[in-house]
């Protein structure tokens, strides 16, 4: 008789959508890993086709509550493309200015509620509550966080969820002096916040290298847009970096098909993505916020570059720990908040057209932005009255999800020990905590369906 032990983690917590892990060992050997994307299909691709270019993105951030401002700018600078429409500086730079704002609630959401918890020694409720009970001040500053994020968000974008500001040829919304007076009267406190919560995470990475390090360093590609080479979100050429951090290649928006393979596994609605110059499962690659400084040489804002480089002291680079995704992220969400201060005291954002007049056409048009989780692909085919007649998307997790998958094998393997010896509940977490630190948006990532013929 064959001895098999199955560990599950069911469901996984603290992330956005429906996901679970099975790991399974068979005669004392690592049998199986699966990370099981189980979020219903979305069919967004399908729901595009047919409906004017200019509806994109009002419908595809409609993919995801937590990071819409993401869709509906990639949609639209993929509408643009396809229409050879270059929208004004103003306008970009209110486009950039409500991404900050995406940036800021979405990262100051996951730093303090959905990993701090992992992070912090003896909180018996890991979770917001037990957060709360050791340091009310700090997820009273967190949400203060949240809060400016979304005000950005809304006074730029007309909400604070699912937007509707951004347009082909520009923004449908003005901003005006007042209200740009409004959102600065209290940046000064959210600055002091956000570097708060910096030196928090930076205090405990510094006491829990050998937390961190329990994580398996997995040595993949590494994959972000950058602007001549440094930190970019908006746009700009897609560079790749091998385990080195050694440039690989660069392409262009509309090159993705010719580098970006996707493939189907049996026990996922999620695709597989990876590189095609390098083949399957050699290519995988990650996204995200770790990504994103292996990839880039520096970062713009003055407090984020200093953080920046305490980061590369600290871990070197490139860094391939998992749980360091969360320090990349404190770096990100202070030059989101900087960025947003500059943005809103530059004068050229109040000043000339926002709008273009755009005439649709027949074209086909792609637009990449860094998600909060990582480079975000849209791709539209629009016939000649601008009806879009094929849609592709390639999102952030799902770019992760294989990577992850990854993570989960190699940390297995090395908890086999005290996992054959009953010890699982504390395997569970770490396989969570794993996770998390990707901040996985899995709803974002369902593509597929699943047939089965009996």
């Amino acid at each position: 008789m064959s001895s098999t032990l199955e560990v599950h983690v069911e469901p996984l917590t603290r992330l956005e959508g429906h996901g679970k892990i099975l790991v399974e060992y068979k005669e004392g050997k690592l049998e199986n890993v699966q990370l099981n994307v189980i979020e219903p299909p979305r069919f967004f691709e399908k729901l595009l086709v047919d409906k004017p270019g200019e509806e994109a993105p009002r419908i595809s951030e409609r993919i995801c509550g937590v990071c819409p401002v993401a869709h509906h700018l990639a949609a639209v600078k993929a509408i643009e493309d396809a229409w050879d429409v270059k929208p004004s500086e103003p306008a970009v730079l209110l486009r950039k200015l409500l991404y900050a704002g995406q940036f800021i609630q979405s990262h100051a959401l996951h730093l303090s509620v959905f990993a701090l918890p992992d992070l912090l020694l003896r909180l018996r409720e890991k979770n917001l509550i037990g957060l709360h009970k050791r340091n009310p001040k700090l997820v009273k500053a967190a949400i203060a966080l949240q809060e400016y994020g979304a005000n950005l968000k809304e006074a730029i974008g007309g909400r604070a969820i699912h937007p509707v500001a951004a347009i082909p040829g520009g923004m449908s919304k003005p901003l005006i002096a007042a209200t740009k007076r409004k959102l600065l009267q209290n940046y000064d406190e959210i600055f002091r916040n956000t570097i708060e919560l910096a030196d928090i995470y930076f205090e405990i990475f510094s006491k829990r290298g050998t937390f961190v390090k329990e994580f398996p360093p997995n040595k993949t590609f590494y994959l972000a847009i950058t602007h001549d080479g440094n930190f970019e979100t908006y746009g700009g050429p897609v560079r790749v970096v091998n385990s080195n951090g050694e440039v690989e290649f660069e392409f262009q928006p509309r090159e993705y098909l010719s580098n970006i393979a996707e493939k189907t596994v049996k026990h996922s609605y999620v695709k597989y993505p990876f590189l095609k110059k390098i083949g399957y499962p050699k290519g995988l690659y990650r996204v995200g916020p770790l990504a994103r400084f292996n990839v880039a040489e520096t970062i713009s804002t003055p407090k984020a570059r200093e953080y920046w480089l305490k980061l590369q002291e600290t871990f070197g680079k490139p860094i391939h720990y998992p749980l360091v995704y969360n320090l990349a992220r404190v770096v990100e969400l202070i030059h989101a908040v900087e960025l947003s201060k500059e943005l809103l005291l530059n004068n050229k954002i109040t000043s000339g057209r926002i709008r273009r007049e755009v005439d649709p056409k027949e074209g086909s048009g792609v637009g990449i932005v860094e998600a909060p989780r990582g480079t975000l692909i849209h791709h539209y085919v629009t016939d000649k009255d601008g009806i879009i007649t094929r849609a592709n998307l390639i999102v952030a997790t799902g770019q992760n999800i294989p990577t992850i998958e990854y993570g989960v094998k190699t940390l297995a393997e090395k908890l086999k020990t005290p996992i054959l010896k009953g010890k699982t509940k504390e395997a569970q977490w770490k396989f969570e905590v794993l996770v998390r630190a990707y901040d996985p948006c899995i709803s974002c990532a369902t593509h597929l369906v699943e047939i089965r013929v009996k």
